[in-house]
């Protein structure tokens, strides 16, 4: 048995064509996306509400529950698990979006069953843009909704917005959760999406807004679209729009003020709590650097003692545009020999100016080759301060590696005499 819907593929040209031209952002929507039976199956078989995966980024439970680990949830879901990795479903879905060599995420991380109750809403927000533990680059959600009974008046459609900071000129896109229906859409910087409070009828307060959700991914990306790393962005709603100049403030109204600022409320303190995490993990980090950096010390042997850490130098002994260190001369010395090393992709060689207590002088190196420079000392000084500065950088990053220093060359040894 096949997870998609044989009509589906057979249109894919159609979808691919949809999507690259819908607004506010690339999406398109495809009904009877899966197989009956199967849609029917994940419907039947749809874990039951429960408070233990429905804790909210307060850690408090919430109108949402999550079930990441699908396989668990019977055949149907590892049917469809099994489905959604293999080379076919990717292809198909690259096919219709255009982006290619798509990675599947066994982990669901933020995936999986999401169910959404009565009074549920979601602000409209971007979503986290790396995985957190492959650091692949998020590129698409797929969600497949799983709801035979639903009417607009209910809320909870799915929202595209064009911009949510901007109200006045937010453009929004409304999608159905309807049956068997699937919404794939790009995942950017700019791709807001969320959904009203759902608002059931008293005898209709049963069901639930049901849906299963994937997230591909790519190990590349291209640069224009790359941001740095972020968790899910909210734009929270402003005043209800049915709240106009001139309108009384009913027991309705009230209520529904009332729970926006506890929403408002909630989310700050979560920033806040959030703030004070990211506090003490950068004070921990400055507190490991400050003592990386004094622990570390040069390659330097002869009668001469470090007087402070180097600066511009990494432990690996790559040394950066501007690099430097200080030494006391313990007994007499004439020259100090460095044995530098510039690699191969500085094509055009590397010069390095070095002062030396004020004096400068320029050294050019030949690439690909450790070179010896032998440097006069003050004959008559024992605290030398020495400088040095390159003409030329280099960072591996632009090798497709994922160091992202700027280096210049690297020093191989350091002799006084």
């Amino acid at each position: 048995m096949t997870a998609v819907a044989p009509e589906v593929i057979e249109r894919r040209e159609t979808y691919a064509t949809a999507f690259a031209g819908a607004q506010p952002f690339r999406h398109v929507v495809i009904d009877g996306f899966l197989e009956r039976e199967l849609a029917h199956r994940l419907l039947a078989t749809f874990p039951r509400f429960e408070d233990r995966y429905a804790l909210n980024e307060m850690g408090a439970v919430g109108g949402k529950a999550v079930r990441e680990h699908v396989r668990d949830l019977g055949e149907a879901f590892r049917l469809l698990d099994e489905q959604i990795q293999s080379p076919a479903f990717l292809d198909l879905v690259s096919h219709i979006t255009g982006i290619p060599d798509l990675l599947y995420d066994p982990h669901y991380v933020g995936g999986g069953t999401h169910e959404n109750v009565h009074g549920q809403s979601l602000d409209p927000h971007v979503d986290f843009n790396y995985h957190p533990g492959t650091r692949w680059h998020r590129r698409l959600n797929l969600i497949v909704y799983l709801n035979p009974e639903w009417e607009d008046a209910w809320g909870g459609l799915l929202e595209l917005h064009s911009d949510p900071w901007r109200p006045a000129e937010n453009r929004i896109t409304r999608v159905p959760p309807l049956m068997n229906r699937c919404v794939i859409f790009e995942t950017t910087e700019s791709s807001w999406h969320g959904f009203e409070a759902i608002a059931l009828p008293d005898d209709r307060r049963a069901l639930s807004r049901k849906s299963f959700a994937i997230y591909l991914y790519t190990r590349e990306r291209p640069p224009e679209q790359t941001a740095p790393a972020h968790a899910t962005i909210y734009v929270p709603d402003g005043r209800p729009r049915e709240l106009v100049p001139g309108v009384v403030l009913d027991e309705a109204a009230i209520a529904k003020l009332d729970a926006r600022f506890h929403h408002f409320r909630g989310q700050l303190r979560f920033l806040y709590t959030r703030e004070q995490h990211f506090a003490r993990q950068i004070a921990n980090l400055e507190y490991a650097l400050d003592e990386a950096r004094n622990a570390l010390r040069l390659p330097l042997v002869g009668h001469a003692r470090q007087s402070a850490p180097p600066e511009g130098f990494w432990p690996d002994a790559w040394a950066g545009r501007q690099a430097g260190f200080r030494f006391q001369l313990v007994r007499p010395a004439k020259r100090l020999v460095l044995e530098a090393w510039t690699p191969d992709r500085l094509v055009d060689g590397q010069v390095l100016v070095v002062t030396i207590n004020g004096v400068a002088r320029e050294h050019a190196l030949r690439a690909g080759r450790v070179q010896r420079l032998e440097l006069a000392l003050p004959s008559r000084e024992s605290d030398i301060a020495i400088t040095l500065a390159a003409q030329r950088t280099w960072s591996p990053k632009q090798d497709g590696g994922g160091d992202e220093r700027e280096l210049a060359w690297r020093l191989v040894s350091a002799t006084v005499e």
